[in-house]
């Protein structure tokens, strides 16, 4: 296997979010952030000779930015020593803005050119509800730290469909993100995944018939995105085929309320107006300020994973670390998930759908051996739904196509 991404999964976090369902570890023990570290140059001394000039990364978590500046530095310094960095890599890292300080905006400026903030919502009644620390200050702080220590490519992540909130609530959350100096959203429907703490709250209030909370139910959302989707980054947890892994071409629920499409189109239409382009079914961004990274995982390509819970992909094969970070580091082996090669195309050409621009048919061929043509039987229903739409040399999802890409899926898989 020989690739040129490459995710970095740091579990660690001050406290655990009320919807999040990716392995993290609240408030870590002495010395576990220092093991993590000591494991993590073992790893990239055993696999980096898998990797080429790497031109992508993503340090996700978590919450990267829960660790020191001096931890932080020390990662860099050991991604920098054991990989060869393309001098135009896109480095991207996840940061909370509570958790940043003007020492660790200096030292992320220094080593990455790409930076996702943990936004969610400006809203401190919606900020209490999903268990989100800070303040809508602490966000302004953070962006006005990274702007001045020159990172110009900052992005966030926002949430709707939270309990309570209107569409001019929601209306309200991005015309703020826009007013920002951003280049990317991600905007997602809040789901309610089991394990959770905000699961585990609606089903005791459930219990309690407490009418608060009764109509906060799985069904609430607009797609049900999963860990890997929320974030879609490669490298975390089980998933079809893309690093950013939790998701399988059928994880996702199928729209259930017209308030939820309404707020849907509400974010492409809006964002549209403040210069920003739909490039994937929750992801925009100004012209070339695309995710570069998850892009090529969404279009088939290889990357390795390193860190508790991350997935790696070497074209055939795909296998997930253990997602404890004891047992990490004692050295578990990964879990593999082989399948075969008409499988994986199928699942590819899927995760490719969700991009606005689909596939270009050559380029699939190319990637995969496998032609657009060996999928007619399912492709021709999903064309007269008016789901997708084809021409000579592409394939895509239409906009009612984008909503219903669960069904498109597994009609696919």
């Amino acid at each position: 296997m020989m690739t040129s991404r490459i995710y970095i999964h740091v579990p660690f976090c001050a406290s655990k979010c009320e919807y999040c369902s990716f392995y993290s570890i609240p408030s870590p023990g002495p010395g576990d952030i220092d093991a993590y570290l000591d494991k993590m140059e073992k790893d990239f001394k055993r696999d980096s000779h898998h990797c080429g000039e790497i031109e992508s990364i993503f340090i996700g978590g978590g919450t990267p930015t829960y660790l020191s500046a001096e931890h932080l530095g020390k990662l860099f310094s050991l991604i920098n020593s054991f990989f060869h960095i393309s001098a135009d890599a896109e480095i991207s890292i996840e940061c909370n803005p509570e958790t940043l300080t003007a020492e660790k905006a200096e030292i992320i400026a220094d080593f990455s050119n790409r930076v996702s903030l943990g936004i969610q919502s400006f809203n401190p009644e919606f900020r209490r509800m999903l268990g989100r620390q800070g303040d809508p200050e602490s966000i302004k702080k953070a962006i006005r730290l990274l702007v001045d220590n020159g990172i110009a490519n900052i992005g966030c992540d926002l949430i709707y469909a939270i309990p309570g909130q209107s569409l001019d609530d929601w209306t309200e959350e991005l015309n703020k993100a826009a007013a920002l100096p951003l280049k990317h959203i991600s905007a997602y429907s809040l789901t309610i995944e089991e394990g959770t703490l905000l699961s585990k709250r609606i089903s005791n209030a459930e219990c309690r018939n407490d009418s608060n909370t009764r109509h906060l139910t799985p069904e609430s959302s607009l797609l049900k995105q999963t860990t890997e989707d929320r974030r879609q980054v490669t490298g975390l947890g089980n998933q079809t085929h893309n690093s950013s892994a939790r998701q399988t071409a059928t994880d996702h629920g199928q729209l259930t309320t017209d308030f939820s499409v309404e707020m849907w189109h509400l974010t492409g239409t809006l964002l549209k107006k403040h210069g920003f382009k739909r490039y994937e079914i929750s992801n925009y961004s100004k012209r070339t300020f695309e995710c570069r990274h998850n892009l090529e995982i969404w279009y088939g390509d290889k990357y390795l994973g390193f860190g508790p819970a991350a997935s790696s992909f070497d074209g055939k094969k795909r296998w997930t670390n253990v997602s404890n970070l004891e047992k990490w580091m004692s050295g578990a082996k990964p879990e593999f998930d082989i399948i075969s090669p008409e499988k994986r195309a199928r699942e590819i050409f899927v995760m490719g759908l969700r991009t606005s621009q689909g596939w270009d048919k050559k380029y699939f061929l190319n990637r995969t051996g496998f032609s657009v043509d060996k999928l007619r039987k399912e492709l021709d229903p999903l064309l007269n739904l008016r789901l997708l739409a084809e021409s000579a040399e592409n394939i895509k999802c239409t906009s009612k196509g984008l909503l219903l890409w669960n069904e498109v899926a597994e009609r696919l898989i």
